[in-house]
């Protein structure tokens, strides 16, 4: 357990954060490409995207972030957080981050993936940053994308807390463990009938900052006066204002490790929550711990009922690699 201290957003120590602007569309560069400063020593670039990096999907906003780190010795390195769809005719957003990595004298020294979803474009980016570290949760990722994994600057981040080295430097990362893939998710995929594995989302807290990271698929949330589309209402039955947990992401194959994982979170203090498919500018502000413990309870207390979705048995053996490949729409 970490003190409790305040960590407040720029607009509280007397200067206000930088707006967020989509500045990616679909793969593609509009106008300037930059990364926002939201918070202290955390910047953002806002795109918007289809579910699977698709054209025909239902466009979302997609943040990816970026973290300054310092270590004992003052050096200072830059995170990144959920890769976007690049560009690469115009060799955005990389350009933007080795710029934003120029100014503030950071190099690029880890890309974190968010959740198994979320791994589409890590190839592009292990490429563009080949002296960063490339961290994806082991699991799904092995059995769906072993090229990707097979990559020299990409590693596997066991289940639990992970990164010990970012701990150390304010950057906590954990691995949720006991979930598995959903059906319909599956379906969602083009997988029609494929047996389903472990599923390892992957949540982050930055103590400077106070935020915490929703990464994965687990839960979403819906920010007041954000549209959202039909067919995303219609499957995650999100409410305005509120965290919901997806329906239709991810199922519960081991209620007690699951369970352990959830607590790990909820030990964490953190006071602000940035979800990364919200809109621009609206994070949770200084309720985000109240509302996440909400959220979490009927987890804690084993009332899987009141849950959207099930505890069932793993169709793949924890550990085993298919060899298998993701199947997008695009």
């Amino acid at each position: 357990m970490h003190a409790h201290t305040h960590n407040p957003l720029p607009e509280e120590r007397g200067h206000s954060p930088e707006p967020e602007c989509c500045c990616m569309v679909l793969g593609k560069a509009q106008e300037e490409v930059r990364l926002a400063q939201i918070a202290p020593d955390v910047w953002s670039l806002l795109t918007l995207h289809g579910a699977g990096n698709s054209r025909f999907a239902p466009r979302l906003p997609n943040r990816m972030l970026a973290f300054r780190l310092r270590d004992g010795t003052g050096k200072q390195c830059l995170v990144l957080l959920n890769t976007v769809w690049p560009d690469h005719e115009t060799d955005q957003p990389f350009e933007a981050i080795r710029t934003l990595s120029r100014t503030l004298d950071a190099p690029v020294r880890f890309v974190l993936n968010p959740g198994p979803e979320h791994h589409l474009s890590l190839a592009a980016y292990a490429r563009a940053f080949p002296e960063a570290r490339v961290c994806v949760a082991e699991g799904r990722l092995q059995r769906e994308n072993p090229a990707l994994c097979a990559m020299d600057n990409v590693e596997l981040m066991a289940v639990g807390d992970a990164l010990p080295e970012l701990s150390r430097q304010g950057l906590h990362v954990h691995v949720w463990d006991g979930f598995m893939e959903q059906s319909l998710a599956n379906r969602a995929q083009f997988r029609f009938g494929a047996r389903r594995g472990t599923a390892e989302p992957t949540v982050f807290w930055h103590e400077a900052s106070g935020i915490f990271v929703n990464g994965g698929h687990g839960w979403f949330y819906w920010a007041e006066g954000d549209k959202q589309p039909w067919l995303i209402r219609r499957l995650l039955k999100p409410r305005e204002g509120a965290i919901v947990w997806s329906p239709v992401h991810y199922s519960v194959h081991d209620p007690k490790r699951c369970i352990a994982s959830a607590q790990r979170i909820l030990d964490w203090r953190f006071e602000h929550l940035v979800d990364l498919h919200a809109g621009a500018d609206k994070p949770i502000k200084g309720r985000a711990h109240e509302m996440a413990e909400e959220l979490i309870r009927p987890m804690l207390d084993e009332d899987w009922d009141s849950l959207p979705f099930p505890v069932e048995p793993l169709e793949i053996p924890e550990g085993k690699v298919t060899g298998g490949d993701w199947k997008s729409y695009r």
